[in-house]
């Protein structure tokens, strides 16, 4: 253990660095102890935190740098006003959690005052101000909707978009079905919609912590070789931008421990575990987001009104001035009322039918979301933590759970707006009839929650988790591939353990592909291409073709089905469904469609001959392996895109990335207009609920600092699925404390042993493989 140097601490604490670089922290009390985590925050990623605050409040251009996309970021963040009203619901917080934030604040504020300005404020002269429960607050906000609920609301935008390309209505409503059934297409055309958030804008938001799809599972001691209750869990960000989202870090005070994941910026551990309770979270996808169509006209004091009925209201008018650094500053005008803020200037469009943005979100709760946070790691059993996290009002989330007692159980969280006049909120919903507005939230008591089922396990990854006689929570179509196999090999596991937990974080079966497959091959002609796909392990290796010949054969079929002039169209098909523009609510409406009739794509062919003509156009003279199709480069978050990242190495060369979207381990590289993106397991967890130890990995380390030994330490170990231990009591130092056989797990292999990378940040990218994306359809 390698002391960490606290020199403006003001409580006592201590900590020190094991041989993979995590913090342990030592304290008398939580209260020191959350003070520490603020303290390590500040120290190991300061400039993340900070900056995350600028990107929050709109104030990036003016705070980072005068780009083009951090203003139209500061425009989209201006206009949903994340940070609205938390000054003053710091102020009314319950005492215990405004102590817990402002010990927290406390630390950050101490731990930035020992580092000073990092290398990333000396460069773009960004000025340090201090952290404070609000800030705290506005972090959580972040990742609550620009981080999650954002993909929803482009979903949705891309339903509109669909429909005013002119895509059939006949299509839509088969492809979306039931979830289109009652929707006025004529209406939806009307709508003047604004231009979408350019690319660069996008690849920012993207930047953000955003639970693309996550896995997390438990397993009862019945179906356990330890006779303890086990649990795994996966969150999926984007991997190849360093630091790491998460902070791994082991807090101990008192008898107490709680270690995994952290949030710089927040006092929540989002995948941990204490002495007696364990946890994980995966997004639900709730549906917290809706569109209100405004009927809007010039006139009334603030210069626009809009209708109810026959009447007309004026508009309420905010201006936000959007401030550039070393430039002139602008004035944005937003209009809004009781039910969304308008998604732009009318001015602009004039007259007519307008979107208005209504998010769950903007309603107070802040404050008691991150408090039923800190208060899971004090509760004492799954029962107790589920109970308390229903009441999270965002993210929407599903928490697994398992305690020391040998319980398991999952539970749903969000607030949902009750809909009014029988809209599912998947489209845009008429504003002018008020029998259509919010007409206050769902009970908590109808959100999903599962408690030592008879199965012995439990698992979520994703999926549509609506109960048959609930509320529609998820409103989109949502496929459930990595939750099938999950719960397959959970079925065949009577006598699971860790080691069996870690492997299946790296299963790289797509049920995608057997279920497709299982349509395809009776119908395809006999060749070459028939048998090898009927040879193929349905695994999407880094060397195997067969996974790349699958990726062309589906490709073609889609553009058969959906890219011609009667469909969707084939460049718009290609972006939906590629590396550029993925949608997993249009892959997974398309999939049901090939899987089942979809009669309405095939225009009066038969399904064989569509398949037949899929398989006609792949040349099988150049099937590389899926390495060269799915492969990525890790780049520094701050530096990475500008000259002098690339300069002082912050880029690596290209790494083989295995998986796709379906299989366990999400293996998903998407590229965009300047960017890479990389959708991965961003830590791996497993935990015996029998030992004080955990098993975990993640592709990062704990450092900012890209010329730190702890910048990337663990990214060998993630590369070839090799798990360190941690241990809750100090005592055992991290040697072999879960009681079982962890000679594969504890310590990572060296990379020459493997096809891992030693050192990830390798400016030698010259020989790196393409990225195809006409061949990328995952």
């Amino acid at each position: 253990m390698k002391p960490i140097a606290l020199t403006t601490a003001r409580r006592p604490i201590t900590a020190a660095r094991d041989r993979h670089g995590v913090p342990h922290l030592e304290a008398a009390s939580w209260l020191d102890a959350v003070y520490g985590l603020g303290y390590l925050h500040a120290i190991d990623r300061g400039t993340q935190l900070l900056f995350a605050r600028s990107v929050a409040s709109g104030r990036a251009a003016e705070e980072i740098a005068d780009s083009p996309e951090l203003v139209e970021t500061d425009r989209f963040f201006r206009r949903i006003a994340l940070n609205r009203h938390l000054d003053i619901e710091a102020t009314g917080l319950p005492v215990a959690v405004s102590d817990q934030l402002e010990s927290y604040c406390d630390g950050v504020n101490d731990g930035l005052a020992a580092v000073g300005r990092t290398l990333a404020m000396w460069a773009t002269g960004y000025s340090q101000t201090s952290w404070d429960p609000a800030a705290v607050m506005l972090v959580g906000q972040l990742l609550a909707f620009g981080g999650l609920a954002v993909s929803q609301m482009q979903n949705e935008r891309l339903l509109l978009d669909l429909i005013h390309a002119g895509v059939s209505e006949q299509g839509l409503r088969e492809l979306f079905a039931p979830r289109l059934d009652d929707v006025d297409f004529d209406l939806l055309r009307q709508v003047r919609i604004s231009n979408q958030l350019s690319d660069e804008a996008l690849e920012l938001l993207i930047d953000l912590p955003r639970l693309a799809g996550s896995n997390a599972w438990a397993v009862s001691p019945a179906r356990s070789q330890s006779g303890g209750a086990l649990l795994a869990a996966d969150p999926h960000l984007e991997v190849n931008r360093l630091p790491a989202i998460w902070y791994e870090v082991v807090l101990r005070w008192g008898d107490r421990y709680a270690m995994g994941a952290s949030l710089p910026g927040c006092p929540l551990l989002a995948v941990a575990r204490t002495n007696k309770l364990a946890w994980g979270v995966t997004y639900m996808k709730g549906d917290t987001v809706d569109y209100f169509i405004e009927d809007c006209r010039r006139g009334g004091e603030t210069g626009w009104q809009y209708r109810r009925g026959d009447h007309w209201r004026d508009f309420e008018a905010r201006e936000e001035v959007i401030g550039r650094k070393g430039g002139e500053g602008e004035v944005l005008r937003i209009y809004e009322n009781p039910q969304g803020t308008l998604e732009s200037d009318p001015e602009e469009r004039g007259f007519g039918y307008h979107l208005s943005l209504a998010w769950t979100g903007t309603h107070a709760g802040a404050g008691r979301a991150i408090g039923t946070w800190l208060d899971v790691i004090h509760s004492d059993s799954a029962a107790e933590a589920m109970d308390v996290v229903r009441e999270c009002t965002q993210p929407t989330l599903c928490w697994v759970m398992a305690d020391r007692e040998g319980h398991i159980g999952m539970q749903a969280c969000g607030r949902f707006p009750l809909r009014g006049g029988g809209y599912n909120g998947l489209t845009p919903i008429p504003a002018w009839d008020e029998k259509n507005h919010w007409r206050g939230w769902v009970s908590k008591k109808l959100l999903p929650r599962v408690y030592d089922p008879t199965e012995g396990y439990l698992a979520t990854a994703n999926e549509e988790i609506n109960a048959a006689d609930g509320p529609l929570l998820v409103t989109q179509t949502l496929p459930d591939y990595r939750v099938r196999r999950i719960r397959e090999r959970l079925a065949e596991s009577p006598a699971a353990t860790v080691e069996a937990m870690c492997d299946m974080q790296y299963d790289l079966l797509s049920v995608q592909a057997r279920d497709l497959l299982g349509v395809i091959l009776p119908l395809l002609p006999d060749g070459e291409i028939k048998e090898r796909l009927t040879a193929w392990d349905l695994r999407y290796e880094i060397d195997s073709r067969e996974a790349t010949l699958f990726q062309r054969l589906y490709r073609n079929l889609l553009a058969e089905l959906f890219g011609h002039e009667k469909g969707i169209g084939f460049r718009r098909i290609l972006y939906l469904v590629s590396r550029a523009g993925f949608s997993a609510m249009v892959l997974a409406a398309i999939d049901r469609a090939v899987l089942h009739d979809g009669a309405h794509w095939l225009h009066g062919r038969s399904k064989s001959a569509v398949i037949q003509r899929a398989a006609e156009r792949i040349s099988l003279d150049d099937i590389p392996p899926w390495s060269e199709i799915n492969n990525f480069h890790f780049t520094d978050r701050f530096f990475g895109n500008h000259q002098v990242g690339r300069i002082l190495g912050f880029n690596s060369r290209r790494y083989p990335m295995p998986g796709c979207h379906a299989t366990v381990f999400q293996g998903h590289v998407m590229q965009t207009a300047k960017r890479e993106s990389s959708f991965a397991p961003s830590y791996h967890f497993v935990t015996d609920l029998s030992t004080d130890a955990v098993h975990t990995n993640l592709p990062g380390g704990p450092s900012e600092n890209r010329f730190s030994r702890y910048y990337n330490i663990d990214v060998a170990p993630w590369f070839a699925g090799e798990y360190k231990v941690l241990a809750g009591l100090a005592e055992t130092n991290g040697d072999d404390a879960s009681g079982a056989d962890t000679s594969n797990l504890a310590e990572a292999k060296p990379a020459a042993a493997t096809d891992a990378p030693q050192d990830a940040i390798q400016a030698d990218a010259a020989d790196a493989p393409q990225h195809p994306a006409s061949d990328h359809i995952s």
